[in-house]
């Protein structure tokens, strides 16, 4: 999707507490050999916040950031991938309550970790057919906390980390230009986190939910195609970035930067770019690493992260990138028109 005057007005971010994997390691929480692994260091824990709580810290720092009038809000989207802090509820109508009011239309976007590259797609097709006044805000929320769900254990090749996120698009300009969006999807592999059977009833939480034995079920069924189906999960992502950027007329070469999901080493679509050429130096590698994987606000952090350390300058391109359980993948190309006064470009990014 080629976009004409879509742009990004504000972001923030709320991170929780930055927890070390050596500890992690050190009291059996974590296993040694996927901490070597993975090359992880630290994660981000929020103790006494829930996961929407998260999200609306992040969208009041990015209101705050911003000259957004909360009336000139057409639409909430809000995306997460694990538990929102209670059942058949709108964690989404929570966020509005105690952010911006008013009575815009406020859904939920459900995509798992690409839920955030997902909304951005929406809300930008969604202002394509607005007024210049017009403004959508994202925002996302996770919180991997026991008893259902092990951070460390109930999901391979990540650890799971807790934060916020918010991002505010608009038709007047910005500090950059959404110029292109694309979304994909392979959904023959959705069984591969579906578990052998559908339940009637959520899971009770009295123990953590086991995201490595459903993906092994599906790996057993699929014995002789499983170097295929690797690469078909690995090579989606990259499939979606190089179709971003054709449709944006970047190169490769031509983008500073690739913010990409906080996974670990052993997510084979790391060595993917680098085939494409990207080292690890022009991603968000050396942030990811020490916050672990946000869900599906991976990217904006990782933005909020460049901006703020003085990573990109003006004119330069951005992908973002994600991908998500079904499966599906993200990707979007920015440009920076300029640095926002909220961020400190004196400082080198990490």
């Amino acid at each position: 999707m080629l976009l004409n005057d879509i742009y990004l007005e504000s972001l923030g971010v709320r991170l929780g507490r930055r927890v070390d994997l050596d500890d992690a390691v050190a009291d059996g929480r974590y296993a040694a050999t996927e901490h070597i692994a993975n090359a992880l260091l630290t994660v981000t824990v929020s103790d006494d916040e829930f996961a929407p709580d998260l999200a609306v810290a992040a969208l009041r720092q990015a209101l705050g950031r911003g000259m957004v009038n909360p009336a000139d809000v057409r639409l909430l989207l809000h995306a997460s991938t694990y538990f929102q802090g209670q059942d058949v509820w709108t964690p989404s109508s929570y966020i509005q309550h105690h952010t911006i009011g008013g009575g815009a239309p406020a859904m939920e976007v459900d995509q798992k970790s690409n839920g955030g590259l997902a909304a951005l797609s929406l809300a930008s097709a969604f202002l394509s057919g607005c007024d210049e006044e017009a403004a959508v805000v994202i925002t996302t929320g996770e919180r991997f906390c026991l008893p259902g769900f092990d951070r460390f254990r109930t999901e391979s090749g990540t650890v799971m980390a807790d934060g916020g996120t918010a991002l505010v698009l608009g038709r007047r300009p910005g500090f950059a230009r959404v110029l292109s969006c694309v979304l994909t999807s392979d959904p023959s592999l959705e069984g591969m986190y579906r578990g052998r059977q559908l339940k009637d009833a959520p899971a009770p939480g009295t123990k953590p939910l086991d995201m490595r034995g459903r993906k092994a079920d599906f790996m057993r069924k699929h014995l002789s195609d499983l170097e295929s189906i690797s690469l078909r999960i690995a090579s989606g992502i990259g499939a979606c970035i190089r179709e971003v950027l054709e449709e944006a007329k970047t190169g490769v070469d031509d983008v500073r930067r690739f913010v990409m999901p906080n996974n670990g080493q052993t997510v084979r679509w790391w060595s993917m770019l680098a085939d494409m050429g990207v080292g690890l130096d022009r991603t968000t590698w050396e942030f990811g690493r020490t916050i672990g994987h946000l869900g599906a606000g991976d990217q904006v952090a990782g933005l909020d992260h460049l901006l703020s350390t003085g990573g990109l300058s003006v004119g330069d391109r951005v992908v973002v990138a994600g991908t998500g359980y079904g499966f599906n993948w993200g990707a979007a190309v920015l440009e920076i028109l300029h640095v926002p006064d909220w961020a400190a470009p004196t400082r080198s990014a990490a």
